[in-house]
């Protein structure tokens, strides 16, 4: 009867490996160089107060007057805007639009329509223009989110937002 021999201490390695299988290195005992957090610290807050110092230098010799050191401050911060585009305080920066279409309006007191575009609320009525407003505001929509409408009964001239509100009708 013959014996197998088992792995002797002879066969086995003596270095040790990482998971890929290769051989691991030796440290060679130098530990890196370390920069304290204080110190890297005290250079970004430099590098931060050259920066600022560097901006208000530019901002103050590219004019020649105050107002327009103000003007470009102000310009470069915003996008410019047209003037055209501006809102008018009476929308309220909402926009909304007119439909004929009687069986979108199934409640007569109520000639404004707030259809969603996406998921984020349901479809409503509203009696006056500044309801609807003030529910868009509430949930904070975007334009894209919704559709408001109103019926042909309201008049063209008719004040959107104000002390006087007038109760308008569907069927009218």
């Amino acid at each position: 009867m013959t014996t197998r021999k088992t792995s002797t201490s002879r066969s086995r390695k003596s270095t040790s490996t990482n998971s890929v299988g290769k051989q691991a290195q030796k440290s060679s005992g130098k530990s890196q160089k370390r920069v304290s957090r204080s110190a890297s610290t005290q250079k970004n807050l430099k590098k931060n107060l050259e920066k600022l110092t560097s901006q208000k230098e530019q901002k103050k010799t590219g004019t020649s007057s105050g107002t327009k050191v103000r003007a470009k401050a102000k310009s470069s911060a915003k996008p410019s805007v047209k003037s055209t585009t501006r809102q008018n305080s009476k929308d309220r920066g909402v926009k909304h639009t007119r439909s004929s279409k009687k069986e979108l309006f199934p409640h007569n007191p109520f000639p404004w329509r707030l259809e969603p575009r996406t998921g984020k609320f349901n479809l409503s009525w509203y009696m006056c223009f500044d309801h609807a407003v003030d529910q868009i505001e509430r949930q904070q929509l975007k334009p894209r989110d919704y559709k408001l409408q109103c019926y042909i009964s309201v008049p063209l001239d008719d004040p959107l937002t104000g002390s006087v509100r007038i109760q308008r009708y569907v069927n009218r």
